[in-house]
C-alpha cells in the first residue's frame, strides 16, 4: 500500500517561504559580495604599508635658498635615526640617476635634473614582521631634522584598516542575523503550516506513515520552496553588482573598492541559495520532528 502524500495546495507557507528565501538571498549575496570586496582591499591595503618609507630632504628653502652643506648633515642625521630605529632593515639615499629614472616617466628622457629643485630621497626597507613605531620616528626626525618629511601610507591608512576591519566584523555580523532570521521564519512557517494540516497529519498516521515519512515530506518541500526564492533573489541581486560595478570602475584610485571577485569568491556567493536551502531543511526537519513527538 502507497503510503499517502500531504496536500500542501492550501498551505500560506507556499508562498511566504519563498518570498522570505529571496530576500534573504538578495541581501546576503549583496552583503557578502560587499564582505569580500573590503576584504580583498584591506588584503591589498596591508600589503602597501608593510614594503618601504620614503624619507625627504629639501635641498631648497620655501624662499628658493640652497641649502647647500645643511642636506649633506640632514641626510646624515635622518640615515642615523632611520637604521638606529626597530623594524627598518635598512636605508639609503637614491643616488642622481635613480631620481632620474624615477622621474622620466613624468618629465620625459630629456629633463634637466640640475635645474629641478628636487628633494634627496631616503628609501627605508621596513621589516614586515616588526611592528614599526612610526609616530616615534615622526618625533625623532622632527626633532632632530626638521627639514626632513616622512612619506608613508602607513600612517594614515592605519585607521583606515582599522575601520575597514571593523566594517567586516559587522558584515559578519549581519549574515549572522540573517541566518538566524531565516531559521526562524521557517520554525514560524513550519509550526503554522503544522497547524493548519494536524488532522490530515493525524489521518497520515493512521494509514500507516511514520514520523520520518511525515517529516520528510515537510523538508522536502521546504527546501524546493527555499531554494526556487533563494535562486531568485540571486539573480536580482546580479544587476545590482553590474551597476554597482560599473560604477566603481570609473574611479581610479587605490582607495577605491574595485569591483573585482575572483572565482573562488563567485563560488562562495553561488552557494548562497543552497545554503540558505539546507537552512530550511534542517530547520524544518526538526521542527516537524518534534512537533510530531510531542503532539502526535
Amino acid at each position: 500500500m502507497n503510503k499517502p502524500n500531504i496536500f500542501f495546495a492550501t498551505d500560506p507557507a507556499k508562498l511566504f517561504l519563498p518570498w522570505m528565501s529571496m530576500l534573504m538571498s538578495f541581501i546576503a549575496v549583496l552583503i557578502l559580495a560587499a564582505g569580500m570586496l573590503t576584504y580583498t582591499s584591506v588584503t591589498r591595503w596591508q600589503r602597501s604599508v608593510s614594503g618601504s618609507l620614503t624619507v625627504q630632504i629639501p635641498t631648497y628653502t620655501e624662499l628658493g635658498a640652497a641649502r647647500g652643506e645643511l642636506v649633506d648633515k640632514d641626510i646624515e642625521t635622518a640615515l642615523t635615526i632611520l637604521r638606529a630605529s626597530d623594524g627598518i632593515l635598512g636605508a639609503t639615499v637614491l643616488s642622481d640617476n635613480q631620481m632620474a629614472d624615477l622621474m622620466t616617466p613624468w618629465l620625459g628622457d630629456n629633463a634637466v635634473m640640475a635645474e629641478l629643485p628636487l628633494p634627496k630621497l631616503i628609501d627605508v626597507t621596513v621589516d614586515p614582521t616588526a611592528q614599526l613605531d612610526l609616530a616615534q620616528i615622526q618625533a625623532d626626525l622632527a626633532d632632530q631634522v626638521p627639514a626632513a618629511t616622512l612619506d608613508s601610507h602607513r600612517i594614515w591608512l592605519t585607521p583606515l584598516l582599522r575601520l575597514s576591519s571593523g566594517i567586516i566584523k559587522l558584515i559578519g555580523f549581519i549574515l549572522l542575523l540573517l541566518v538566524l532570521t531565516t531559521s526562524f521564519t521557517v520554525i514560524y512557517a513550519t509550526r503554522t503550516s503544522l497547524s493548519v494540516h494536524e488532522p490530515v497529519i493525524s489521518l497520515v498516521h493512521m494509514m500507516g506513515a511514520n514520523d520520518f515519512y511525515v517529516t520528510n515530506q515537510y523538508a522536502n518541500r521546504s527546501f524546493r520552496l527555499t531554494l526556487a526564492g533563494a535562486l531568485f533573489g540571486f539573480g536580482l541581486a546580479l544587476p545590482i553588482m553590474a551597476g554597482a560595478s560599473f560604477f566603481l570602475r570609473g574611479v581610479s584610485s587605490e582607495l577605491v573598492i574595485q569591483p573585482t571577485l575572483t572565482l573562488m569568491q563567485w563560488g562562495t556567493l553561488i552557494t548562497v541559495p543552497f545554503v540558505l536551502s539546507f537552512l530550511a531543511f534542517i530547520t524544518t526537519f526538526k521542527t516537524v520532528l518534534a512537533y510530531l513527538k510531542r503532539f502526535l
